[in-house]
């Protein structure tokens, strides 16, 4: 897992240029969801949310495939790109505002710091470097689960919801509530010192009271983790490695429907 914690934090650090051009450009949501990415498996970006300018609608994606920031417009056609090896953060965002009046859009404010704060990360101001195909792969690869896990649960659901990335945790995420009121959040979760791995979490939240962690079902894969800071149902990504995905798909299956209807029975 330590290529894909290098991973997962470097393209961290990456994603804020995209949450900032969401923040600056993308009408203001009053759960902060404007900011959200989404990781597009099949082009192989990262995306930002649409723009609308006076050259119509485009979007900032951060393309994995060439390691560059690209600019697309309605047609997905690349209209400008940013290099990114090689540079500091600082200097791509300064590249990317200066273009921002080709585009009939505002540049004050988009470099400014964002309203959150990601870990201080040792590299985060230092050049950025290379990520190798495999690594980048790997990444990719877990967070395409993590996709169509919660495509699987909004589907178990029939719940209509956004999976998204929210670039304060970096997590890939939905967060909906059930026909019985019960708020139900389940995702990626990168790597922290709850678990001391990347994991799957779900955690959910009744419209009255709390839920009382007790008579817990036992899982076939994963556990549930009860602190007096957060209670929820996790699976830790070494417990699917080496696995073919199919079936990773399967064990993280059965771990959402062990925890799902658990919640749904605790309203």
């Amino acid at each position: 897992m330590e290529s894909y914690n290098t991973t997962d934090k470097n393209l961290h650090v990456l994603s804020q240029i995209l949450a900032k051009t969401n923040r600056t450009f993308v009408p203001k949501a009053p759960d902060d969801s404007n900011t959200n990415l989404y990781f597009d498996s099949m082009g192989n970006k990262i995306v930002g949310r649409w723009i609308e300018t006076p050259c119509g609608h485009v979007m900032l994606t951060l393309n994995l495939e060439n390691l560059k920031f690209e600019w697309v417009n309605s047609s997905y056609e690349v209209i400008y790109s940013f290099q990114i090896v090689g540079k500091k953060t600082k200097d791509i965002e300064e590249e990317i505002s200066s273009h921002l009046l080709e585009l009939g859009l505002d540049s004050a404010g988009f470099i400014d710091k964002l309203h959150f704060e990601i870990p201080a990360y040792s590299f985060a101001d230092e050049v950025i470097q290379s990520i190798s195909e495999t690594d980048l792969n790997l990444w990719k690869h877990y967070r395409t689960i993590a996709d169509k896990a919660c495509a699987l649960l909004l589907g178990y659901l029939q719940i209509e919801g956004e999976i998204r990335i929210w670039p304060h945790h970096f997590d890939t995420g939905i967060y909906v509530v059930t026909k019985n009121g019960m708020g139900i959040a389940f995702g990626l979760a990168m790597e922290d010192s709850l678990i001391g791995n990347p994991y799957f979490y779900m955690s959910a939240y009744p419209s009255k009271g709390s839920i009382e962690f007790i008579q817990l079902p036992d899982f076939p894969s994963g556990r549930w983790e009860v602190t007096p800071n957060w209670k929820g149902a996790v699976l830790p990504l070494n417990e699917l490695s080496g696995k073919p995905m199919d079936q990773q798909l399967e064990v993280i299956k059965s771990h959402i429907l062990v925890a799902v209807r658990w919640y749904l029975n605790n309203k």
